[in-house]
């Protein structure tokens, strides 16, 4: 039954495609805050975001908050933190092909799965928050994270709520987006329509975000398998597409 479910994700898939493909574009800011749950989706979701803000010389800053440590626990029992540092690593390296340098990305220390508000790292994270936005004040900032609704991932979830719940404190004035990662996968169909809008990546930006994402999917850790771990082949058709969705809240 793997490939009817494959056929009717594919069918939401280019649903949703036709139905935002006229929606307006992503105004860019002077500064934007991307947060990533984990090593990687920060590609996924804002590649092509994130190079375009580069090439008109803005700012990005980039929060990622686990190390991605459980990518293989049901696999071959590579150590955590050797598999943290790698998934970093390749982080660090992504983040060269669209533009960004290693002094704008922060990487945070929950734990992989149960990112919680309560969890310490939360201090952390609100104190580079308020960094980044005393070093921007009077410019336009925009913060982008996970969708909140059909991520599917708790991490995601999560992350969306914390950072939501952080900005009413610290970035009030600042745009709020949700982007899309694990929303192509699973099945929400409770979609806020009318914000929707998206950014239609040229040839080059294009390029940058699948060279980007074959980055982490080329890199393989001892029992040959991405370091991210295996992903289906349904959500790598999903990351073909030569836009990218948000939803402005």
């Amino acid at each position: 039954m793997g490939w009817m479910k494959d056929l009717l994700r594919k069918g939401r898939v280019m649903y949703i495609r036709a139905r935002v493909g006229r929606c307006e574009t992503v105004p860019m800011c002077d500064c934007a805050v991307v947060v990533a749950p984990h090593p990687d989706d920060e590609v996924f979701g804002c590649a092509g975001l994130m190079s375009r803000l580069k090439n008109e010389g803005k700012r990005v800053e980039l929060i990622v908050m686990t190390g991605g440590g459980k990518s293989h626990a049901d696999c071959c029992g590579i150590d955590e933190e050797e598999l943290i540092e790698k998934r970093r690593e390749l982080t660090r390296m992504a983040a060269t092909i669209y533009g960004l340098s290693e002094e704008h990305i922060h990487f945070l220390n929950y734990p992989d799965g149960d990112v919680q508000f309560s969890n310490e790292n939360t201090k952390e994270l609100m104190h580079t928050l308020t960094d980044i936005e005393k070093a921007m004040t009077g410019k336009e900032l925009a913060v982008f994270f996970p969708h909140s609704l059909g991520e599917g991932w708790n991490d995601h979830i999560h992350t969306s709520e914390i950072i939501k719940q952080l900005c009413a404190s610290i970035f009030q004035n600042a745009k709020q987006y949700e982007y899309c990662v694990w929303f192509w996968f699973y099945g929400c169909m409770n979609i806020d329509w009318k914000h929707a809008k998206v950014v239609k990546l040229s040839d080059e930006e294009y390029r940058k975000k699948q060279e980007a994402i074959h980055v982490y999917m080329d890199a393989l850790a001892p029992c040959g398998k991405p370091w991210s771990g295996n992903l289906p082949k349904m959500f790598m058709w999903a990351m073909k597409w030569k836009k990218e969705l948000y939803f402005e809240k």
